[in-house]
């Protein structure tokens, strides 16, 4: 019998590590090839835990052996699991750091004014935004009206007086309203620029800031989501709630059709941006709602030698999407490897269905 328990623990084991190295295949290939992959890089937090888990177990009962199974994934996984879950106990030393640069990036939902309380919170995250004071600012969905409404470009750029450069592009512009991705900045503005994926919603804008005599290069992106309707996400939270084994297979069924569509379309996308960040001719900075994790093809492939600024100074999962059913970490500020990362977090304020990502750093 415990020879039966003994086989089983050694298989699932296997299981799980094999599992954790498909995941980390999701960053090498396209899951415009192999889509499978991309799933074991979604749920890649929970089968590390679980290979810890074994860890743990083989080391209690002194299983020598079948410790190397997890711990030889680890290692090979190393990278990926500094990026989902990095620590830094030891803050680095910065004082001999004189040039500095704040950024941030929110993707602030059209200012929640397609909430269930359908409030705008424009006053409240704007305020917010001048209180952390950052030297550049990238909002994604940044919704506005067009004629008449609390919410109008005019009273955003006037709530924001101390950015006096900005570059603000719509993807959608309507009679009553326009959405799109924007670039707040307290330095000049030399050259501004986009890439629009396809006829459609999500793209990438960059503009060139110009900060103590040196040109960067800010890119702000937004990338496919999965697009789950308010009454597919409260199937799945009924679901968790009380099992049921038709609307599970309701809820497999939908949500895998969107996110396999999602998941073609964002490495599409991700191919896109990466050729235009390799013909920037200036150090980059690169903001935005990627939609996808640090296990993925979409973040390695535009994060290339770049550094994650969370991933390099930050502490914790890190997630920035609030809702407390999908905590994922989809929004990133990036930088040039020249440039010296000191602080990175997300802040967990409720204006937003996501949290905004906070990054103080050195400049060459």
């Amino acid at each position: 019998m415990r020879q039966s328990i003994k086989i089983l623990l050694i298989t699932l084991n296997i299981i799980a590590a094999v599992a954790m190295l498909l995941g980390k295949l999701t960053t090498l290939v396209s899951p415009a090839h192999w889509l499978i992959f991309a799933y074991f890089g979604l749920f890649f937090p929970f089968i590390l835990a679980i290979n810890f888990a074994f860890i743990l177990f083989w080391l209690i009962f002194r299983k020598w052996k079948t410790l190397f199974i997890s711990l030889v994934t680890c290692f090979l996984c190393i990278n990926n699991i500094c990026n989902t879950f990095p620590i830094h106990l030891i803050k680095r030393t910065t004082t001999d750091v004189t040039n500095r640069l704040k950024i941030m990036t929110y993707n602030i939902d059209a200012f929640s004014q397609f909430s269930p309380s359908r409030k705008s919170t424009m006053d409240s995250l704007l305020a917010f935004v001048n209180r952390k004071n950052p030297d550049v600012v990238c909002f994604q969905e940044f919704y506005v009206y067009n004629k008449s409404g609390q919410t109008t470009e005019k009273n955003v750029l006037k709530r924001l007086k101390k950015y006096p450069y900005h570059f603000i592009h719509y993807s959608v512009s309507e009679d009553v309203f326009s959405e799109g991705l924007a670039i707040f900045s307290k330095y000049p503005i030399d050259y501004k620029g986009m890439c629009q994926f396809s006829k459609g919603y999500y793209m990438t804008i960059y503009a060139d800031i110009e900060v103590n005599s040196k040109t960067i290069r800010v890119f702000n992106h937004h990338m496919q989501s999965y697009k789950f309707t308010a009454d597919e996400r409260r199937h799945y939270e009924d679901l968790v709630g009380d099992f049921n084994s038709h609307l599970f297979r309701d809820v497999i069924l939908k949500f895998s059709s969107k996110m396999n569509e999602a998941y073609n379309v964002r490495a599409k996308q991700a191919d896109i941006v990466a050729k235009t960040i390799d013909e920037s001719p200036y150090p980059i900075i690169i903001c935005g709602d990627f939609n996808d994790v640090p296990v993925s093809y979409t973040y390695t492939t535009i994060k290339q030698d770049l550094l994650d600024t969370y991933a390099t100074v930050g502490t914790g999962y890190g997630n920035t999407y609030s809702h407390k059913l999908f905590p994922f970490r989809i929004d990133y500020i990036m930088v040039d490897p020249s440039f010296h990362p000191i602080s990175s977090r997300a802040a967990h304020v409720k204006y937003s269905d996501h949290y905004p990502v906070i990054s103080e750093v050195g400049l060459p």
